[in-house]
C-alpha cells in the first residue's frame, strides 16, 4: 500500500485497486463505486473545478482589460490602453472560428463524460474502475482538457477584433495552459494509483494533449495492423 497527495490531501490505496475491483463478479456499478471510495480513491480530491474557474476568471479579466480601460472613470487602467495590440489577419480569425465550431463537434466535453459514465463500470463520469481507452481516448489522454485548451486559445483569436489581442491576452492563454497541465499531471498520478502499469502503458501509447500526434499514432497503428 502507498500514500500519495492529490490536491493537498493524502490518498492511501493499493496500486491497481480499480483493476482488482473491476475483476470482481456480481458487483453493481454503485457497489464498485463504494469500494473505490472505501479504498480512498475519490476523483473529487483533485481540485480541478475551482482551479479552472479561478483561472478562467483571470483570463477573462486580462482579455477584456483594454476594453474596460476605455471607460473614462477608470483612469487607473490607462496603462492597458497603451499596450501594443497584435493585429491578427482576418483569414486567421475566420480559420480559428471554423476550428472553434469543429472542436464543438469533435471534442465536446459532454461526449467525454458520457463515455466514462457508460464504459467506466460505475455509471459515473468521475468514478471508474475500467480504464476507458477507446473513442477520443485513443487520440489524447485528456480529451476534456484538450477541449478547454483549444477553446480558450481559439476564442481569444476569434474575439480579437472586438477586444484586441495584447500581451495580456497571451498571458491569460498561458495561465490556462499551465493550469490544465497541472491538473492533467495530478489526474495522471491519481490514475496510476488506480490502474498501475496499465495506465503507465497507456501514457506511453497516447499523448497528453497533442491530438495531431495522437491521430498520427492511431493511423500508424492501424497501418501496422493492416486495417
Amino acid at each position: 500500500f502507498g500514500s500519495k497527495k492529490y490536491g493537498g490531501r493524502k490518498m492511501k490505496t493499493k496500486e491497481g485497486i480499480a483493476t482488482e475491483i473491476a475483476k470482481k463478479e456480481g458487483l453493481t456499478p454503485e457497489e464498485r463505486k463504494e469500494e473505490l471510495l472505501r479504498a480512498g480513491v475519490d476523483f473529487h480530491k483533485i481540485p480541478g473545478g475551482p482551479i479552472l474557474i479561478v483561472t478562467w476568471v483571470i483570463w477573462v479579466i486580462l482579455c477584456l482589460l483594454p476594453t474596460i480601460a476605455k471607460n473614462p472613470h477608470l483612469g487607473f487602467l490607462d496603462f492597458a490602453l497603451d499596450l501594443y495590440a497584435i493585429e491578427i489577419p482576418m483569414i486567421i480569425v475566420w480559420i480559428s472560428a471554423a476550428l472553434l465550431v469543429a472542436i464543438f463537434v469533435v471534442l465536446p466535453a459532454r461526449r467525454v463524460t458520457l463515455s466514462r459514465r457508460k464504459k467506466g463500470g460505475c455509471g459515473d463520469e468521475h468514478h471508474t474502475v475500467v480504464l476507458v481507452k477507446d473513442g477520443l481516448y485513443k487520440v489524447v489522454r485528456h480529451p476534456e482538457y484538450t477541449f478547454y485548451l483549444w477553446l480558450t486559445i481559439l476564442v481569444s483569436i476569434v474575439m480579437s477584433p472586438a477586444w484586441g489581442f495584447t500581451i495580456l491576452t497571451i498571458i491569460g492563454d498561458i495561465l490556462i495552459i499551465i493550469a490544465l497541465e497541472i491538473l492533467a499531471k495530478q489526474e495522471e498520478e491519481f490514475n496510476i494509483g488506480k490502474w498501475g502499469d496499465e495506465y503507465r502503458q497507456y501514457m506511453k501509447e497516447v499523448p497528453r494533449f497533442n491530438f495531431i500526434k495522437g491521430l498520427w499514432n492511431l493511423r500508424k497503428k492501424r497501418y501496422e495492423n493492416g486495417d
